[in-house]
């Protein structure tokens, strides 16, 4: 697509963690701060959870680009580990180590060599990020809590920050977890963003490619978006790319109210109703623009019989 057509200088709601539009709302804030708390403690481990789509990832690439170039560092973006050897597998490979046709203990070695070897010449810990931590098993958190116990006259040889789901903080209330859970020192959450949050987010994705929200989107139709994607930046990414791809194929460089509801209609999303209370206290469900008083699209007409809901050509 050219997004110049939309006074954009590129695509405003990247798929991908793009630590260049980081929206700072009040939630990632916090756990930013954690995080760089948890390492200037010299914690052994932090936690950093919350549901899908909400930007976890991009705390923690966010946090690395603040670290001094010369702390070593391991990011595994998968971390499906069963046993201790896959996971001593999986930092070798990282840091361009032989990790085939080692046994485990000797696997172990070298792990244990490298780290070791790092913190004497950096003076600093190897930062070691596991992503969708949710994955490991319990035999690969008490491997990460041997590791921990690596130290040099520094302080830590390792520091562990574990990116998960919540299902892991369960995890580690459950007997066996015990161990590990008590070397973890920070425990942050990430919450899904407030309506409120979610409007200023759009904005601040568009104004990050170069463009001026007021003239790429209608009010009403920002605003039906903010509310149907219930908080959580990933799927707010996916409705507002989609409504300014429909915008542009029916030939208008503004996203409507017409747009936004096709976009939310092809991603199975509801528009929110809003409610108002009348004099005898009952809520009455409000239709949103472009929608009659018994809620159905203006374009369907009860005489003449229904119409196609938008003449808004449809993309593959």
């Amino acid at each position: 697509m050219d997004w110049s057509r939309f006074n954009l200088d590129r695509q405003p709601f990247r798929p991908a963690v793009d630590s260049d539009s980081y929206f700072p709302s009040p939630s990632h804030e916090a756990a930013l701060a954690s995080v760089a708390a948890g390492f200037a403690r010299r914690e052994q481990a932090v936690l950093l959870d919350g549901p899908p789509g909400v930007g976890k990832t991009l705390i923690a690439r966010k946090w690395l680009e603040h670290l001094l170039p010369e702390v070593p560092r391991v990011m595994l973006p998968s971390s499906r580990a069963e046993k201790p050897g896959e996971l001593l597998q999986a930092i070798l490979f990282d840091l361009g180590k032989p990790y085939q046709g080692l046994t485990e203990q000797e696997l172990r070695l070298s792990v244990t060599e490298c780290m070791l070897e790092a913190a004497a010449a950096s003076g600093y810990p190897t930062v070691l990020i596991l992503d969708e931590a949710q994955h490991l098993s319990q035999a690969a958190l008490e491997e990460l809590r041997l590791l921990g116990n690596l130290e040099t006259k520094r302080g830590s040889a390792v520091f562990v920050l574990l990116v998960a789901h919540q299902t892991l903080r369960a995890a580690l209330r459950r007997p066996g977890y015990e161990l590990f859970a008590q070397r973890v020192g920070v425990r942050s959450e990430i919450e899904v963003l407030t309506q409120e949050e979610s409007v200023a987010y759009l904005n601040h994705q568009v104004r990050a490619a170069g463009g001026e929200p007021d003239s790429l989107f209608e009010s009403d139709a920002l605003t039906m978006i903010a509310e149907a994607c219930g908080g959580v930046p990933r799927v707010l990414n996916r409705a507002a790319a989609l409504s300014i791809e429909l915008a542009g194929e029916s030939g208008t460089t503004v996203v409507d109210v017409e747009a936004a509801l096709e976009a939310l209609d092809r991603l199975e999303l509801e528009p929110v109703e809003s409610e108002e209370t009348t004099e005898s206290g009952e809520p009455v469900l409000l239709p949103h623009p472009g929608r009659g008083p018994d809620g159905i699209p203006d374009d369907v007409n009860a005489e003449s019989g229904p119409k196609n809901r938008s003449t808004r050509p449809r993309i593959a």
